[in-house]
């Protein structure tokens, strides 16, 4: 009497990398699937090129701005933060902390003007995220840029003339 057909060999020889291909086809297709963010940043397009459009970056640097952010209190959902800026003074601030990689750990805050400063309440977080703070609409957009490390309380944001 002969085997059944699936203890042959040569069935599961043929088979097997038909299969894998199968399996790793559909791995492939469902990681291609979502691709991270991770350029957050404005672009224009500049003949057959992408620049990055430096206008509120220079607007701020033209106007010549500055900012002092200063953590302060850690609380449950999130952390204090005070900012006085120097050279203008618009009646709030809009702040995004950008994660270098997932955008879904992204944030952004509005900051209410209080006397000479700013303030409001950022989350917590541990990782390095790049900062831009911006104000205004139209002509009067401007912004700042820097780096916030892990465990750092203050950061000085300048615009590059």
């Amino acid at each position: 009497m002969d085997k059944p057909w699936y203890r042959h060999f040569w069935v599961w020889f043929v088979l097997a990398p038909l299969v894998a291909t199968l399996l790793a086809s559909a791995i492939t297709a469902w990681l291609a699937g979502a691709p991270p963010a991770l350029v957050v940043d404005e672009f224009v397009p500049v003949a057959m090129a992408v620049e990055r459009d430096q206008a509120r970056d220079r607007h701020a640097a033209a106007l010549g701005l500055r900012a002092h952010l200063a953590l302060g209190t850690r609380h449950a959902d999130g952390q204090d933060l005070v900012v006085t800026l120097d050279g203008a003074a618009p009646p709030s601030l809009q702040l995004a902390l950008v994660h270098p990689t997932l955008a879904t750990h992204d944030r952004a805050a509005t900051l209410e003007r209080r006397g000479a400063q700013y303030a409001g309440r950022i989350p917590r977080t541990d990782t390095r995220l790049y900062v831009q703070l911006g104000a205004g609409s139209g002509a009067d957009e401007w912004r700042l840029t820097g780096v916030l490390e892990p465990g750092q309380d203050t950061l000085e944001l300048a615009a590059d003339r």
